[in-house]
């Protein structure tokens, strides 16, 4: 357990987040799904709570105290430390420009939400079937990716693309609602009602698009 502790710290002092200052600028440039200010602010507070973890980590290391609350205070920071690399992934992984940088972030972590970054990888290599592969596996067991535009937009592209326009509405809806004036998503809705032979919502999202255009 000693060793696994050391490992975890020895990461952290490696720096697996030293090049999160680029990356933040990427996310705030490449995704506009929030508000910039509360994006912003959530980047900033993760950032700092990660900092104070790993600084408390390092006194609590350096100590060298091999008491079981010593060791048990040890684990539960890297814990911590690791829900908030995950939170910035999350974050980060809402552009497709900054999905190797997550990959490198999250190196030597185990989530499920890797495999959401892993399909997006392969969407955005042009591997579409991949990535459904990937994907649809992940939301049949996790059921949602709630709070994420871009991989409930990719996953709702990719259902309207196999045909499956009644599985395909809710995705681009819900990705809608953090940027409602994606015209890609706005185009695969469309397409969506229109197979369904709803003309009326067919028609709204066609006058958003004109609107947009």
């Amino acid at each position: 357990m000693i060793e696994k502790i050391a490992a975890g710290y020895r990461k952290a002092q490696m720096g697996v987040l030293s090049g999160l200052a680029g990356v933040t600028g990427s996310i705030l440039d490449e995704t506009a799904f929030y508000d910039a200010g509360y994006m912003d602010a959530q980047v900033k507070r993760v950032q700092k709570e990660i900092e104070a973890v790993t600084k408390e980590l390092e006194i609590h290391m350096d100590l060298k105290d091999g008491s079981d609350y010593a060791i048990n205070k040890k684990k539960e920071l890297l814990a911590r430390r690791g829900q908030l690399v995950f939170r910035l992934v999350f974050l980060a992984s809402n552009s497709f420009r900054n999905l190797g940088d997550c990959v490198r972030m999250a190196e030597g972590y185990s989530h499920p939400f890797m495999k959401c970054v892993e399909g997006l990888m392969a969407y955005d290599s042009g591997q579409k079937e991949k990535a459904f592969a990937i994907l649809e596996p992940y939301f049949k067991e996790h059921k949602s990716a709630g709070g994420h535009f871009l991989v409930n937009k990719v996953f709702g592209l990719l259902l309207a693309g196999r045909g499956q326009d009644g599985k395909a509405v809710p995705f681009l809806t819900y990705a809608l609602q953090f940027m409602p004036d994606d015209a890609e998503c706005l185009d695969a809705l469309k397409g969506c009602y229109g197979s369904q032979g709803d003309k009326r919502k067919a028609a709204v999202v066609s006058e958003v698009l004109a609107l947009l255009h």
